[in-house]
């Protein structure tokens, strides 16, 4: 059974022979009883208070796991990010890998055409040349000959 303020100011003792002071007791229950008041106020407040840290905490609570949960998300991301960037770089280095080998490639098909571009011009130079040396001798035996005509001619006449 509890005890309530008002039950201790409403209580009354029997008197006996050689009992307690009736103005003591009843001061003392009137001092127990406020005191008791005093104590459910303050555990009433006390049990208020509690429930609004309760809810602080449930409050606090809840936003630790969406942190928590966002910090994964995040987490998660940045790792998909970084193994994306990876696979991007992989592959653009593969792409300029393939590019480098295309070009050189047709660097040593431009080098071919080229050296074979310079040998028929040197072999056309050197026939050319040929040619050339040829009709200088032609030119230098008929030359010769017509001088070596005229001088006949000159002795003759």
């Amino acid at each position: 059974m509890a005890i309530t303020p008002v039950d201790i100011l409403h209580v009354e003792f029997k008197t006996a022979l050689r009992g307690y002071n009736k103005n003591q007791v009843e001061e003392f229950s009137r001092a127990v009883g406020e005191s008791l008041e005093a104590a459910l106020k303050d555990k009433a407040e006390l049990m208020r208070k509690l429930d609004d840290l309760q809810e602080e905490v449930d409050q606090v609570r809840q936003i630790k796991t969406t942190l928590t949960e966002a910090l994964t998300v995040a987490q998660k991301s940045a790792d998909e990010l970084k193994l994306n960037a990876h696979k991007q770089a992989e592959a653009i280095i593969r792409e300029a890998e393939l590019e480098r080998v295309k070009l050189m490639a047709d660097a040593q098909v431009e080098a071919e055409k080229h050296r074979t571009e310079i040998s028929l011009l040197q072999a056309t130079r050197d026939r050319f040349e040929a040619e050339f040396r040829a009709m200088l001798a032609s030119y230098s035996e008929w030359l010769e000959k017509r001088e070596s005509d005229s001088s006949a001619r000159s002795e003759v006449a």
